[in-house]
């Protein structure tokens, strides 16, 4: 095992059923339990520095966004650009609504947004779901967008859709490794989706020894979308769980 070491953040559409209630509560109970930042899905109606503070006063970093298409059109763009730039990132990672069937519209769409990223000295990149591993014309919608867009084009593997998709996830990302900065981690258990990470079929140890030891990730990301608990409490048996397995 490598001594790098990966921090782990949670993707906060993990709590969207408690974070309203009071942000700052919570996102201070998050970083009791060891996370040490977090991926926005959007921004709970604050302003830029309001929303920096809060993180501050938790200690917590922001590790990326997912920010969709909307976000990133012409008329919303500077805003979600000052946001980000305030809560210091600089990864705006687009979750969906990319990929349809027509693969030359989407890496046009695809480059039209890395170019307006890096015009303002943002980053974007994608999150896949289970979709976008179907096949046109012989490859993966995903390889069709990976292997026409810029080698800084973020790749965000979602481990956990990538196994529901039945995709080989330990050669997927070491198909991308220079292009993984951040990782959904994600457990897949068909008879129950509610499992926290550690608790379903995936197989953790050959996945993070590849995210430590071959690709360029930064970013261990949490996401857990199903519960048998409340959320809170479900993320922290996530990271609970990580912490057993040595990260």
């Amino acid at each position: 095992m490598t001594d790098k070491k990966i921090p782990v953040a949670l993707q906060l559409y993990s709590i969207r059923d408690m974070i309203q209630d009071d942000i700052p509560r919570r996102l201070q109970q998050l970083a009791d339990m060891g996370y040490e930042a977090v991926e926005f899905a959007g921004y709970y109606d604050l302003q830029p520095a309001e929303l920096r503070k809060i993180l501050d006063d938790c200690g917590l970093r922001c590790s990326g966004a997912h920010t969709g298409m909307d976000s990133l059109s012409e008329d919303a763009f500077d805003a979600t650009v000052e946001m980000n730039r305030t809560l210091g990132n600089d990864m705006m990672i687009v979750p969906g609504g990319l990929l349809g069937d027509d693969m030359k519209e989407a890496i046009d769409n695809a480059m039209i947004l890395y170019e307006r990223c890096k015009a303002a000295g943002m980053r974007t990149g994608f999150h896949n779901h289970t979709g976008e591993f179907d096949m046109v014309d012989g490859k993966t919608k995903l390889d069709h967008l990976f292997e026409n867009t810029p080698d800084d084009f973020i790749v965000q593997c979602d481990i956990g859709w990538a196994a529901a998709a039945g995709a080989d996830v330990p050669a997927f990302l070491r198909k991308y490794a220079n292009r993984v900065e951040t990782v959904h981690i994600k457990e897949h258990n068909a008879d129950d989706p509610t499992s926290p990470v550690g608790e379903g079929i995936v197989d953790w140890p050959t996945i993070f020894d590849i995210l430590d030891n071959e690709t360029t990730c930064k970013w261990y990301t949490v996401e857990q979308e199903a519960y048998a608990v409340d959320s809170m409490e479900s993320v922290k048996n996530c990271i609970d769980n990580i912490r057993k397995m040595g990260r």
